[in-house]
């Protein structure tokens, strides 16, 4: 078999991050993360500030600080974590599967795959963070209620005084820690496809050996980012424009009669240059909401493009913070499989030879 050559990263290889954030598929997958959790958004705002409908409902107001704490708002802003996580994570594998294995196409195939092998993963991940702080909290209260004992338990937390600090101190590094989870710690997840808890200890290692590194890097590339946005950003904006005013001058007033629908309107905010009309009746509505269906994808992914940009650099920074990678090839994965296929197979044998063996002693006692 091949010898697999040893893949390093620099520093310099950060500034890829340009070239991978420019994949469709990357591209498309931040665009619906950015749809899902504008919806979310919009939801919970819109559940929180809704406006009072009389005087006795605005002095009773201060319920919009009790909605904040709510179960619905705790389950949307954790569904909208759990969607960056998991946006992050496809990108990082599928620019892992790029650089690293070598694969020239990836696409959503590859994507799909990657979710489906490693859903448990990301379902995992998410409890393994509650149980640390689960685990953090029982220990606090271990010592404390034996310290509430009159007496022997102010003399038993002066006595185990250091362990609750240990386990403090435990506590604030891994809130610190746990503030990189959504970003390097799905990095992790995505390029060494480990278990949750071995990403876990990973991303403690990670911030543990290069934290430096890693939010220097980070507040670089958040500079780069932010200049590759304006240029997209002004791109398309100018691509918009441009369609609109070419449209206008040839279609004239055919162009003027497509109307956005109203709940769309929206997208004028976010294109100047549209320069449709919108709220209309008619017709020219179905035509106006096709387009509207179509420059919602493009905002999205517009607006979503330094998401886009900064998954791949986080990815780029993970991997130049590292020693090494070796490509894992379709060859090994053959073998994993071919070798399980033995396995089973020389356990099903082992199973007949065993039930052989019992049929003969049996006949033989039976003789």
């Amino acid at each position: 078999m091949e010898e697999k050559q040893a893949k390093v990263f620099k520093f310099k290889d950060i500034f890829q991050a340009w070239n991978h954030s420019f994949r469709f598929h990357r591209l498309m997958i931040s665009g619906i993360a950015y749809i899902l959790i504008g919806i979310i958004a919009f939801l919970l705002l819109n559940e929180l500030f809704r406006m009072p409908k009389n005087i006795s409902e605005f002095y009773n107001s201060f319920q919009i600080v009790l909605n904040v704490f709510s179960v619905k708002t705790i389950i949307g802003i954790i569904l909208i974590a759990f969607i960056w996580l998991i946006a992050r994570m496809s990108i990082a594998y599928s620019i892992r599967t790029e650089v690293i294995d070598d694969e020239i196409f990836v696409g959503w195939k590859d994507v799909f795959k990657f979710w489906g092998k490693h859903l448990k993963t990301f379902v995992f991940y998410v409890l393994g963070w509650i149980l640390i702080f689960v685990l953090i909290a029982l220990g606090h209260l271990f010592f404390y209620v034996i310290g509430m004992i009159p007496y022997v338990g102010s003399l038993w937390l002066s006595i185990m005084y250091l362990i609750p600090l240990a386990i403090s101190v435990f506590a604030v590094l891994s809130l610190i820690i746990l503030f990189f989870t959504c970003t390097y710690g799905a990095v992790i997840v995505g390029v060494e496809q480990e278990s949750a808890m071995d990403s876990i200890i990973s991303l403690y290692h990670l911030i543990k050996d290069h934290g430096i590194y890693i939010i220097a890097t980070h507040a670089l590339s958040w500079i780069v980012g932010t200049i590759a946005f304006c240029f997209v950003f002004a791109v398309v904006q100018g691509a918009v424009a441009l369609t609109s005013w070419g449209a206008h001058l040839i279609m004239g007033k055919e162009f003027m009669k497509i109307t956005i629908p109203k709940f769309f309107s929206f997208l004028h905010l976010m294109f100047p240059g549209l320069n449709m009309g919108w709220g209309a009746g008619g017709y020219y509505v179905i035509p106006g909401f096709i387009i509207g269906i179509f420059l919602i994808i493009i905002a999205a992914v517009t607006y979503s493009y330094m998401f886009t940009y900064m998954s791949a650099a986080e990815t780029f920074i993970y991997l130049s913070s590292q020693d090494k990678f070796y490509p894992k090839r379709k060859d090994d994965e053959l073998d994993t499989d071919l070798d399980e296929e033995e396995e089973e197979s020389e356990d099903e044998v082992e199973e007949e030879e065993e039930v052989e063996v019992d049929v003969e002693v049996e006949e033989k006692d039976k003789e």
